[in-house]
């Protein structure tokens, strides 16, 4: 088992990698995220209290909340220095900012292909599995394909509004001035969202299964139904369609990405530069819908040339081939055990 070094903060949320070691945490603001954490039993490393026997020094807590912590970070810093060993980080969250150490192995959500460093691995979010110990529910192909989607896609207020039209106009001026399209990645999720829905409604070769709201049902603070009804609705949409739109929030992921594939639904994604977890184990064009964000104006052409080439038989396989991926690799449980043999096979300095 790999040895780490790490110590907690006072008060501050663990990383879930530590939960067996030091038990399991609630994380009350982030509604369904609970879930998640359900079969983390077993402990992934052990721990000393002594840096030089340690394979890595580990941050024990998501890096998120590090960042009002520089002096824990620095003292990690130092150790690494002094013992020439690499620290593990991980971020999950929407931030894509470089991490401050000199000598890390970074595992986080939020990535883009372009700007993307070597020593970054990308990650799932973490996310309940929507299967809820059922058997899986295959769909046979119909004559024309339902896209769901079930969340938020409506400005919540016109200061939202004026928000979002203000960051993305600050991100347009920097593709435009750099000469680089693809930096409109970067553009306001919530923009995406409504470009995609925009063009989907309305065509005789597609079925669309939209529930739109006006906020984030993730967080208790932003919700405004009842959390139970929200996440009866978010699944049975998911159940009723054949694909689920997938786009960005803030960050470059989508938490409905990795819900999806827990149903054995195939993701309909919307490609903002993403760098997608276990990429070169997992073969997810076998099981996506995958469209570049600059083309999502041919979102219904798209979809309906894949839908009339997609013979039977292979639709009900992506579907198997989406749960099969979440459950051997994207799962909270089975990342965590691929983190660590991914950092076991690093070469020790």
């Amino acid at each position: 088992m790999l040895t780490v070094y790490t110590r907690r903060l006072p008060d501050t949320p663990l990383i879930p990698l530590l939960y067996p070691n030091f038990g399991k945490e609630q994380r009350d603001a982030l509604l369904f995220m609970n879930n998640a954490f359900r079969d983390l039993k077993d402990p992934f490393v052990q721990i000393t209290d002594d840096p030089m026997k340690a394979d890595y020094l580990l941050l024990a807590h998501n890096f998120s909340t590090l960042r009002k912590h520089p002096n824990y970070v620095a003292e990690f810093e130092a150790l690494s220095r002094k013992h020439n060993k690499q620290v593990v980080v991980f971020w999950h969250g929407d931030r894509d900012d470089p991490v401050a150490l000199s000598h890390a192995i970074i595992f986080r959500t939020s990535l883009y292909g372009r700007s993307a460093l070597r020593n970054e691995i990308a990650m799932p979010a973490y996310s309940e599995d929507l299967l809820q110990d059922t058997t899986l529910e295959i769909r046979k192909k119909g004559e024309k394909p339902v896209i769901g989607f079930c969340g938020w896609a409506e400005y919540r207020s016109l200061k939202n509004r004026l928000g979002t039209y203000a960051q993305n106009a600050a991100v347009d001026a920097r593709a435009l001035l750099s000469g680089n399209p693809l930096l409109r990645a970067r553009r306001k999720g919530l923009s995406f969202r409504r470009q995609a829905i925009a063009a989907l409604q309305g065509h005789d070769t597609i079925s669309t299964n939209f529930i739109i709201r006006s906020s984030y049902s993730g967080h208790k603070h932003t919700i405004t139904i009842d959390p139970e009804t929200a996440r009866h609705e978010y699944r049975n949409n998911m159940l009723q369609s054949d694909l689920a739109l997938c786009v960005k929030g803030d960050g470059n992921f989508s938490y409905r990405f990795y819900e999806a594939l827990s149903l054995g639904r195939i993701p309909l994604l919307i490609d903002t530069d993403c760098v997608l977890p276990c990429a070169d184990r997992i073969d997810y064009d076998s099981f996506i819908v995958r469209v570049p964000f600059g083309d999502i104006a041919q979102l219904p052409k798209r979809v309906e040339e894949w839908w009339d080439g997609l013979e039977a038989d292979q639709f009900m396989n992506m579907q198997k081939k989406a749960r099969e991926a979440y459950e051997q690799y994207l799962s909270v449980l089975a990342f965590l055990r691929h983190a660590v043999d991914s950092i076991r096979q690093t070469p020790r300095t």
